[in-house]
C-alpha cells in the first residue's frame, strides 16, 4: 500500500481550507514540480510586509523558518545545514525587497538553486524567478520555476562570476539576484540560463492535468481530502502519461477521453505505491516522506498538532521521535522505552 503523505505537500493545510479552487490550483502545482514540467508558476500575495501563499495567512518566510529549525533538530546529516540557513537569510531579502512598497512593479529577483551536494537531500536544479505585479490596484508576486540542467560553474559563466571558483549552493541561495530593470521579462532571463535537457512541456502537462480521470480523482480528493486520494491522483496522471507515450508509439493504449473506471480500478489506483523518481521527467516522486525537498519550508508540517509539539527526544535514548499526526505514543520509535514523555 502506499505511504501516506508527501513531505511537500501537507494535507493537513487542505482539511482546513475552504477555498476549493485554491486546492485544486495547489495540486496542479505539485503534478507540475512532479513532472519536472519546464516553467511553473506560483502566486503569492503582499500583507503586512510579508509575501504570503494564497489562502495561508501566514508570511511564508515563518514556514521557511519552522521547516528549517524543524528539519536540523530532526536529522544527524549536517551537510545540507549551511543551505538551509542560506535559503532563510535569501529568502528573507527577496521577501523584503518585493514586499516594500516603494520598490516599482515589474522588478524581479533571480534566486538559484543548484542540486545539492554529495550525500545532500536536495537532489533538485532549478532556479525561481520572482515578479512584483499589479491587478485592480492590489500588489502580488509571481513565482516563475523553470526547471534547469545547469552546474555552478555553468551558473558562473552565464552571469559573470569566477568559473574557476563559483559559488556553492548556499552562496547562490544566500545571494538573490535584484533585477531592477523593469523592461527585462523572465522569458528574456530564461533564455540566458536555459540549455537542453529533460523536461515536459506545459502543452503536456495541461493535457495530462485536463484528463477526465485525473480530474475525476481531483474531485474525489477535494472531497475527501486524505491520503488514498491524494496518491490515486499521482498515480492516475501517471498512467494518462503512460497512455499518451504508448499511443503515439502506435501501442495498445486505452481511451481515457471516455474511460469510466470500475470500483476495483479505482481501489488499484488509490492503493497503488506511487513511483518513486527523481530528477528526470515524469520528475518528482511521488507518496515519501523521505522524497527529495525542493525546499526547507516542505518541512514546516511537522511542527505541532492537537495534542502539542510533534517531535521530541527520548530520555533513556536520546533519539528524536516523530509522532503520526494527532496521535500520542507509548514507546520510544528507536530504543522502545516507555519512558517517552508523549
Amino acid at each position: 500500500m502506499a505511504k501516506a503523505e508527501l513531505s511537500q505537500y501537507n494535507i493537513e493545510y487542505d482539511r482546513t481550507e475552504t477555498d476549493i479552487s485554491f486546492i485544486a490550483k495547489q495540486l496542479e502545482t505539485h503534478l507540475r514540480e512532479r513532472f519536472n514540467v519546464l516553467v511553473s508558476t506560483v502566486e503569492y500575495g503582499v500583507t503586512d510586509g510579508h509575501l504570503v501563499r494564497r489562502g495561508i495567512k501566514e508570511p511564508f518566510i515563518e514556514s521557511i523558518r519552522k521547516g528549517r529549525d524543524i528539519i536540523q533538530k530532526l536529522s544527524s546529516n549536517t551537510v545540507d545545514a549551511d543551505r538551509e540557513n542560506a535559503e532563510l537569510i535569501g529568502f528573507e531579502k527577496i521577501d523584503s525587497f518585493l514586499s516594500d512598497p516603494t520598490t516599482p512593479l515589474n522588478s524581479k529577483i533571480l534566486s538559484i538553486s543548484p542540486k545539492g551536494e554529495e550525500r545532500s537531500k536536495y537532489q533538485h536544479n532549478f532556479y525561481d524567478i520572482f515578479t512584483l505585479k499589479e491587478v485592480q490596484g492590489e500588489r502580488y508576486v509571481e513565482l516563475s520555476r523553470y526547471s534547469s540542467a545547469l552546474d555552478r560553474k555553468d551558473y558562473a559563466m552565464r552571469l559573470g562570476f569566477d568559473i574557476n571558483n563559483p559559488p556553492k549552493a548556499a552562496e547562490f541561495l544566500a545571494n538573490p539576484i535584484i533585477i531592477t530593470n523593469t523592461s527585462i521579462s523572465s522569458e528574456q532571463i530564461h533564455r540566458v540560463l536555459h540549455i537542453d535537457h529533460a523536461y515536459m512541456e506545459p502543452s503536456d502537462f495541461d493535457e495530462i492535468w485536463m484528463f477526465p480521470l485525473v480530474q475525476s480523482f481531483v474531485r474525489k480528493y477535494e472531497l475527501n481530502r486524505d491520503a488514498r486520494s491524494f496518491n490515486a491522483i499521482l498515480n492516475a496522471a501517471d498512467e494518462v502519461w503512460e497512455n499518451k507515450n504508448r499511443r503515439e508509439k502506435g501501442q495498445e493504449y486505452k481511451d481515457y477521453s471516455t474511460y469510466n473506471p470500475s470500483y476495483g480500478e479505482i481501489r488499484c489506483l488509490e492503493e497503488k505505491e506511487v513511483r518513486q523518481a527523481g530528477g528526470q521527467c515524469p520528475g518528482k516522486s511521488g507518496a515519501d516522506t523521505n522524497n527529495s525537498p525542493f525546499s526547507v519550508s516542505d518541512f514546516a508540517n511537522l511542527e505541532h498538532d492537537q495534542y502539542g509539539e510533534r517531535t521530541f527526544e527520548c530520555p533513556k535514548c536520546g533519539k528524536t521521535n516523530i509522532r503520526p499526526k494527532d496521535e500520542l505514543i507509548a514507546n520510544c520509535q528507536h530504543c522502545g522505552s516507555n519512558k517517552v514523555a508523549c
